[in-house]
């Protein structure tokens, strides 16, 4: 298990392209793929864009059929390009957030998650807000990284 160091930060929000996913978190690369597409299908550049995964629901809790996600990208800049379905906009609110750099595969994320919902937040003697949903930015990609060497943030809003 890795020792994660807990962070406050005060985000700005966050204007968001995104593919709303229901199933597997584990699945939610399908979102990603569709989005990617579709982005390369009207040229939209994205270099140095961020990818987000945004999540709603606790795996303990809601049967993974039912799972509710949203894959997304932060573009970082203005897009004329027209949004259509599949793609929508959407904006992750900003505030005051714990964060934690999980490195290694992304099959590590559920265990992380866990820690991060269960010692992180007693660390730092808060509370999440349910309201709105926790998310991954994810720094590197399988196309760019080995598995070991993937590094995702890890984000919770607070109340």
């Amino acid at each position: 298990m890795q020792n994660y160091d807990v962070k406050l930060l005060t985000l700005e929000p966050m204007d968001l392209l995104a593919v709303s996913h229901l199933g597997p978190y584990m699945k939610i690369g399908d979102a990603f793929y569709t989005l990617a597409q579709w982005l390369s299908e009207r040229n939209v550049r994205t270099s140095g864009a961020k990818m987000v995964g945004i999540f709603y629901d606790d795996p303990k809790t809601v049967e993974e059929s039912k799972l509710r996600s949203k894959a997304a990208l932060h573009l970082g800049h203005e897009t004329d390009v027209e949004i259509v379905s599949p793609v929508e906009k959407f904006q992750l609110r900003g505030g005051e957030h714990a964060i934690v750099l999980h490195k290694g595969p992304y099959q590590g994320l559920h265990q992380a998650w866990m820690w991060f919902y269960n010692e992180g937040l007693q660390k730092l003697g808060r509370t999440p807000d349910f309201s709105a949903p926790s998310f991954e930015v994810y720094l590197n990609t399988p196309d760019e990284a080995a598995p070991e060497d993937l590094k995702t943030e890890l984000y919770i809003p607070l109340a």
